[in-house]
C-alpha cells in the first residue's frame, strides 16, 4: 500500500482467499479483488475520504478495463484452469500458469487503481 501512501501493517494474509478467483471457484480474478480492497482503504467505509460513489465508480471502471484488455474477469477463462481439479492445478504450476500469466493481472490491477487513486 506504500504506492497509495497507505501506512500500516498490510499483510497479504487478509487477501489469501481471492486466489484461484475466490478460494480456487474461477470466479472474479484475484487481482481485482485485491485492487478493488485496495481502492476501499481510500475511499471505503471508516476511512476520512468515505465516498461510496467514488469506490463504486473506480470498482466498475478497473472491472470493465481489465476485461476489455484482457477478455474476462473471470480466473477460469483467464487462466484455462480449473483449479479445483487436482490434476489441472498441478498442470498450471509445471506450465508456470500463475508467474506467466497471473502475474500481468496482478500488475495491470496495481497500475490501474494506483492510477485511479492518484488522478
Amino acid at each position: 500500500m506504500e504506492q497509495l501512501g497507505e501506512e500500516g501493517d498490510w499483510s497479504p494474509g487478509f487477501a489469501s482467499g481471492f486466489g484461484g478467483g475466490i478460494g480456487r471457484t474461477g470466479l472474479v480474478c484475484g487481482a481485482i479483488t485485491g485492487a478493488v480492497i485496495a481502492a476501499g482503504s481510500r475511499y471505503g467505509r471508516g476511512s476520512a475520504d468515505f465516498d461510496r460513489d467514488k469506490l463504486y465508480e473506480i470498482s466498475r471502471s478497473l472491472v470493465l478495463s481489465f476485461t476489455e484488455e484482457f477478455g474476462s474477469s473471470g480466473c477460469r477463462e483467464l487462466i484455462g484452469v480449473d483449479l479445483t481439479d487436482k490434476a489441472d492445478r498441478k498442470r498450471a504450476l509445471e506450465e508456470r500458469v500463475f508467474i506467466e500469466k497471473c502475474a500481468r493481472f496482478v500488475e495491470y490491477c496495481a497500475d490501474e487503481v494506483v492510477n485511479r487513486l492518484s488522478g
